[in-house]
């Protein structure tokens, strides 16, 4: 990952950026850590998401992908959207707050330019 985005840097283009994400598994805790339900239910996540999760980003956010911590890349409907770059990929989290209730969608993602 390191070495495409200091190769935009230096070639001076701007591109836009967008995440695509697909998702395999879904955690359910309570506020106060109490762990309820994992689930990897691939069709239920496919009626939820259909092909994937997507998101714009800023040239800017794509530097946070280099320091490898989570960090918060977007806001969609069903909630906050974390990253996580690694020398492996793109590691995505869906995160929604309902009540006391704190689901948390897994999965990795992609990176396109253009």
């Amino acid at each position: 990952m390191k070495k495409i985005f200091y190769l935009l840097m230096l070639s001076g283009f701007s591109f836009s950026a967008s995440v695509s994400c697909n998702f395999a598994s879904e955690t359910v805790i309570r506020s106060d850590g109490t762990w309820l339900k994992s689930e990897a239910d691939f069709m239920k996540l496919y009626n939820m998401f259909g092909d994937g999760l997507k998101l714009k980003m800023d040239n800017s956010l794509l530097a946070n992908l280099d320091s490898g911590q989570p960090f918060l890349a977007g806001k969609v409907s069903r909630g906050s959207v974390y990253l996580q770059g690694s020398d492996f990929g793109v590691e995505g989290k869906l995160t929604s707050v309902n009540g006391n209730l704190i689901t948390i969608y897994d999965g990795y993602c992609t990176v396109g330019f253009g």
